[in-house]
């Protein structure tokens, strides 16, 4: 994977820390690769908790996993250096991560969620984000009741009434706390211009989080009075370079003053580089998913540079956050996280805290389960209170993540100065307690940045 030059420059980061030295055994089985942690000599138990995970360590979504993979690496060795996990019984077993790569294939990343299971016997299984559809882990963690800890965009298992079959737990927001981030910062950068003559065009991917991500977005819009473009595209194919042409070209053309998404990572640079080909420049993009990994917009990383400056995004945590959570009763300090993985990869991760709360809600459950059984460990999920590098994470019986509308980040690019030199990096916008700019860019320009004081007076 190439590696970027451009580092942000947030607040108490410095890139100066050692790289994290991480020993993977890397084998071939089933046809993907198979990424264990190294754990030779470290257990004192002839057991182990197994940590299972299907990642896309290539393909389109490769930006995520092998961020992913670097981070659970990361927290598991942590976990082992700490003597593991100690359990009822008296015995404190070290944890053994199995990553298996699903190449962005949704397909493969379903078999390879069954092979956890059946040939590695993984106690939790901590999930990926985009590669593996909803829908289908839910299905797989219910039919095989085994918890599933992981960035899980929508489930109706999240909000269930009779929860019984729910296994799915996620540090994640949901399309509604998008919907509400984006349209409120949107309404209130502009609140002079009457809604109902404010056309809003969404566009989405076709897969079910993007659907989910429109049709809340679409709700929410009508509920303050806009228009949702007819020229809306909920059914894009990824990497038409056609479509793209003919989405933008309508929503150009019914002057649609704002654009709502998720793009992947390669179409949210396609959909940038198209409008600035066609000359469209509407008031705000409101994006999200493609345009908050760090390829956006490091041209080394295929990005678009200076043209991604005012463009939005929204996750549930960014580099900046300035929280510490605890791990097994360790203190474990964000800015030093996103020190080691930028002192390793040489560019600011993107969702590196949400993957290292996945591995530690898992460890601190089954700590406070003291065992290893599904049922108990999914017991401890549903009463736990985390301490998290993303914020307070507690889960509903569904496992939806409590907290989410609150730490929620709104993200915009914009320059920053590092060294001399001028670069584009995410900055926050809100919560206002967290932000790490002074203002916000709008209306979107490709020339003209105008900063508006944020938040406003």
């Amino acid at each position: 994977m190439s590696q970027g030059l451009a580092l942000s420059d947030r607040r108490g980061i410095t890139t100066t820390a050692a790289a994290v030295a991480i020993a993977v055994i890397v084998v071939v089985a089933a046809g993907s690769a198979y990424y264990a942690l190294d754990v030779r000599g470290a257990s004192t138990s002839t057991k182990e908790i197994v940590f299972g995970a299907t990642l896309s360590m290539t393909g389109d979504l490769q930006a995520f996993g092998q961020e992913q993979n670097w981070t659970l690496s990361l927290a598991v060795q942590m976990i082992n250096s700490y003597g593991g996990i100690k359990l009822s019984n008296g015995q404190t077993e070290k944890v053994k991560l199995v990553v298996l790569n699903d190449q962005s294939n949704p397909t493969i990343g379903e078999t390879n969620l069954q092979t956890l299971v059946s040939q590695y016997h993984a106690n939790v299984i901590l999930g990926e984000l985009g590669g593996v559809q909803d829908s289908v882990a839910q299905q797989f963690a219910s039919r095989n009741a085994i918890p599933y800890i992981g960035p899980v965009y929508v489930s109706t298992a999240k909000t269930c009434t009779n929860c019984a079959n729910s296994w799915i737990f996620a540090p994640f927001e949901n399309q509604t706390n998008e919907a509400h981030l984006f349209l409120n910062w949107f309404h209130t950068e502009d609140p002079s211009t009457p809604s109902n003559n404010v056309t809003i065009a969404f566009f989405g991917e076709g897969d079910a989080a993007a659907q989910a991500n429109n049709a809340a977005g679409e709700a929410y819009a009508k509920q303050l009075g806009y228009t949702v473009c007819t020229c809306s595209d909920s059914t894009f194919t990824p990497g038409s370079t056609s479509e793209m042409t003919s989405f933008i070209t309508a929503a150009k053309a019914a002057g649609a003053a704002a654009v709502y998404g998720l793009p992947v990572p390669p179409d949210a640079v396609l959909m940038i580089e198209v409008a600035h080909q066609l000359g469209y420049a509407p008031k705000a993009w409101l994006l999200t998913r493609g345009t908050a990994v760090a390829p956006f917009a490091l041209p080394a990383l295929g990005g678009v540079g200076n043209l991604a400056v005012g463009v939005m995004s929204a996750y549930p945590w960014s580099p900046s956050a300035p929280y510490t959570g605890n791990l097994l009763g360790h203190a474990i300090n964000n800015t030093n996280l996103v020190q080691q993985y930028e002192s390793f990869w040489k560019h600011p991760p993107t969702l590196e805290g949400v993957y290292f709360t996945e591995a530690l809600v898992a460890a601190d459950a089954i700590a406070a389960a003291g065992s290893t059984n599904n049922m108990a460990i999914r017991n401890a999920l549903r009463s736990g209170n985390f301490s998290t590098p993303m914020g307070e994470v507690t889960f509903t019986e569904g496992g939806q993540w409590v907290q989410s509308q609150q730490y929620i980040q709104l993200l915009q690019w914009q320059d920053v100065t590092v060294g001399g030199q001028t670069l584009q990096a995410l900055q926050v916008l809100e919560p206002t307690n967290v932000a790490t700019t002074s203002y916000a860019i709008y209306p979107f320009s490709w020339t003209n940045h105008q900063h508006q004081p944020w938040p406003p007076a």
